[in-house]
């Protein structure tokens, strides 16, 4: 595993929001090895997770949904949220909004979301950005992800922003203000 000494501050980091964290073999057969989703808990066997980063990044999917939610969300996560979001339709055919954001942008947000966790706990990034880590094993210097992130042009901080969860930054920051601390700072950590 890269990094295993940043796993116990993630697990710590994500139970004090309220997410609830197991060890064991459930883990297996997720869409990242060595983490899935049963039931809103997340899973974790330290023995075939390739980097705690993989555990943010599930867990950051389920940020960026409503909580009375979580307990739905499973291995499957962009098919589960495309679930809730078809039964959340309104009557008049208008799609629930935060649902929306969720399902079409719920990547890019988990992303952004897991690079501010990591610099909140001061880890190294490699724990997140490794070879390998978002289908991107073969670079040169910083990892793709890290550069889009660090140079303002990643389309996550604006969706958290969008949410309420941060500031816009970036390029994002010349169009548009909502009076929150610029991302990586969080003003919260989960949608509700």
């Amino acid at each position: 595993m890269h990094h295993p000494e940043a796993l116990e501050p993630i697990v710590g980091f994500l139970r004090g929001i309220g997410m609830e964290i197991e060890y064991g073999e459930r883990a297996h057969n997720g869409f990242l090895p060595g983490v899935n989703i049963h039931g809103g808990v997340i899973w974790v066997d330290p023995e075939t997770l390739l980097g705690p980063g993989d555990l943010l990044h599930e867990a950051g999917h389920m940020i960026v949904v409503p909580r009375r939610y979580w307990s739905r969300l499973g291995t499957d996560l962009q098919e589960d949220i495309e679930t809730l979001l078809r039964e959340e339709t309104g009557p008049d055919g208008s799609p629930d909004p935060i649902l929306t954001m969720a399902a079409r942008q719920g990547e890019f947000m988990s992303q952004a979301w897991s690079y501010a966790v990591v610099q909140h706990l001061n880890l190294p990034m490699d724990c997140l950005f490794f070879p390998g880590s978002y289908k991107y094993d073969q670079y040169e210097g910083t990892h793709p992800m890290l550069a889009w992130l660090e140079q303002g042009t990643h389309i996550g901080p604006a969706a958290l922003a969008r949410a309420g969860m941060t500031g816009f930054s970036g390029m994002f920051a010349y169009v548009e203000n909502n009076g929150l601390p610029a991302f990586p700072r969080m003003s919260r950590w989960t949608l509700d």
